[in-house]
């Protein structure tokens, strides 16, 4: 009589060759080192000798297209590579196990199960189906799908194999898109660097070369560079790689017609591309890097392209300086050495003459990059002289105004705010601008820039973003610390703020005046016999306002009250009240 034991131990011992056999042959090619497609292939041609199946399906999770895909197949199987077979995450039983990263298990009639749904693979002449998903802890990557014409083909032992094949291919999978996202990362950062020398001699030399790698590093099927430069008098080219027919071979164009180039994005916009944008430079726009491809770009891409972009529009921007300009004008504002300052100056185009420094700060224009750079080069010539110099990084304009001892003080400011008041009225302009002291005057050039700065740090501070502001340092000479002393306030004038609130809203609600009370008290110093009579009221009706405020802000303002800060505080509020009073009305009048 036969052992039952030793067969099963036979079993046993068969199912752990096969077992072996698989995984070691998986894990030779993953120690090799070998491509995540040469990994699925293999896998399944083992895994389809190992268990029996006639044919073995692999589907990749596509993530931007929300898809399982079938990807890889059987030697037998390999018509089905020429359609395209995708299904959604829940959509038949391959569907359901990516879902649920679930396997499943099913002999003789799977077809007949709830989950089952023809998705165009011809199951017909199958009778047993085991399909196993490829994941980890963080991401699904797809679902192995087994098929066999026998009955009961495949059981635990099977399965064991599946799903541990599964978890190996998803380990293969993620250090793949791990190194090949550090890969796309380096070459990223290294984009300038990376570079030939030769693509920065001109324009269409760097427009060219950046689309074909922007190309390949977003994997993108058509990308776009249409520059503007703020200085330039003439149009640059719009910059065009598509990849067309040959994916190996992008086609890489310019062309001088934004028309063309308008019509390009709607035809491929009208074909359902994904597209993502951004602008070159920084704050005001010098132009748009834009990409298209079939398949949705990822976050990760988008954020790519906007550090590319800003790459591409430093590039653009400094083609052929060396030194390059954003670099010379940082270094002239930033220096403390006036040798430092005349070379940055000489290489800006300075003639060694006198001047007066003036910053101007773009905050808005209401007129696109193109007009805005040739209005403001053309009114820099004509308004303020030939032998004005003027320079840009970014959105920080640096216009050096002739002066010599004839020029009388205070004209430099009389000049630029006629031509700051021209560019508002022709394109909306609005900036901070600091004047400092003529060169001739100060008899240093750094002092006369460090002025220039001083007047623009208070211009800024003390203007909104559609007003513009000019501020000349003579005017703020005497008070030049104020906004340092204003910064070190901030934090108790913030908590008096906090503190004073009520009294805001109360006031709103009752039409009382106890912020204007606290106000008067504060700039008395806590008077009550002088903010009583500042405010036409009797001293014991101004003690009953202060019991009341004292309730409502759970303190009494005599106590360790700084009222500097407490007026600033007040003011502060009493400023905001008109922009609030409207909707408080309106709620009362509802009720």
């Amino acid at each position: 009589m036969k052992n039952p034991h030793a067969g099963q131990a036979v079993a046993r011992e068969r199912f752990s060759e096969r077992r072996a056999e698989v995984l070691s042959g998986l894990i030779r090619l993953f120690t090799l080192g070998k491509e995540p497609a040469e990994l699925v292939e293999a896998a399944v041609q083992l895994v389809a000798e190992a268990t029996g199946g006639m044919s073995v399906f692999v589907y990749f999770w596509d993530e931007s297209a929300d898809r399982l895909v079938l990807s890889n197949m059987t030697d037998d199987d390999i018509a089905y590579s020429e359609r395209s077979v995708q299904m959604r995450l829940g959509e038949g039983l391959t569907g359901w196990s990516a879902l649920h990263r679930k396997p499943i298990l099913l002999n003789d009639g799977f077809r007949d199960d709830p989950r089952f749904f023809d998705m165009g693979v011809d199951e017909n002449e199958f009778l047993s189906a085991l399909i196993a998903p490829i994941y980890d802890d963080e991401k699904l990557y797809g679902v192995f799908s087994l098929y066999s014409v026998a009955g009961h083909a495949f059981g635990d032992d099977e399965l064991a194999i599946a799903e541990e094949v599964g978890l190996l291919l998803a380990s293969a999978l993620k250090r793949a898109e791990t190194v090949h996202e550090l890969e796309l990362q380096s070459a990223t950062a290294r984009f300038l660097i990376d570079l030939p020398q030769s693509a920065n001699a001109s324009f269409p030399a760097v427009a060219r070369e950046c689309t074909r790698r922007i190309l390949t590093l977003l994997d993108a099927d058509v990308c776009i560079i249409d520059y503007v430069g703020w200085m330039a008098m003439a149009t640059e080219p719009i910059a065009v790689a598509e990849r067309l027919g040959d994916p190996l071979h992008p086609k890489v164009w310019l062309s001088h017609s934004k028309t063309q180039a308008h019509d390009l994005e709607k035809r491929y916009e009208a074909e359902g591309y994904d597209q993502i944008s951004a602008t070159l430079g920084y704050g005001v726009s010098n132009g748009v890097l834009t990409c298209f491809r079939e398949r949705r770009f990822t976050k990760e891409e988008t954020r790519r392209l906007h550090m590319l972009a800003t790459q591409v529009g430093v590039l653009i921007e400094n083609i052929g300086m060396v030194p390059n300009r954003a670099a010379q004008i940082m270094a002239l504002l930033a220096s403390d050495r006036e040798d430092q300052m005349l070379e940055s100056l000489k290489h800006l185009g300075w003639k060694g003459n006198g001047f007066t420094p003036v910053l101007v700060q773009v905050k808005y224009i209401g007129a696109n990059a193109d007009t805005f750079g040739r209005v403001v080069q053309e009114t820099v010539l004509a308004e303020l002289g030939p032998e004005t110099l003027l320079a840009h990084s970014g959105t920080l304009l640096v216009i050096l105004l002739h002066s010599d001892q004839s020029t009388p003080e205070g004209s430099a400011a009389t000049r630029i705010g006629d031509w700051l008041a021209r560019l508002e009225d022709r394109i909306g302009l609005s900036a901070d601008v600091g004047i400092g002291e003529s060169t001739i005057r100060s008899n240093s050039i750094r002092h006369s820039l460090a002025q220039a700065r001083i007047a623009l740090t208070w211009s800024s501070f003390s203007a909104s973003r559609k007003t513009s502001r000019l501020i000349d340092y003579d005017s703020v000479r005497e008070v030049r610390a104020l906004p340092q002393l204003v910064c070190e306030l901030a934090p108790r004038v913030k908590m008096y703020l906090e503190q004073l609130a009520p009294l805001q809203q109360y006031d709103q609600r009752h039409g009382t005046q106890l912020l204007e009370t606290v106000e008067s008290l504060a700039s008395h110093g806590g008077s009550i016999v002088s903010a009583s009579d500042a405010l036409f009221i009797h001293r014991n009706t101004l003690r009953q306002r202060l019991s009341r405020i004292a309730g409502l802000i759970r303190d009494d303002l005599h106590h360790d009250s700084r009222w500097p800060e407490v007026l600033m505080a007040a003011q502060l509020l009493k400023n905001e009240i008109p922009k609030a009073t409207t909707a408080p009305r309106a709620l009362a009048g509802a009720r």
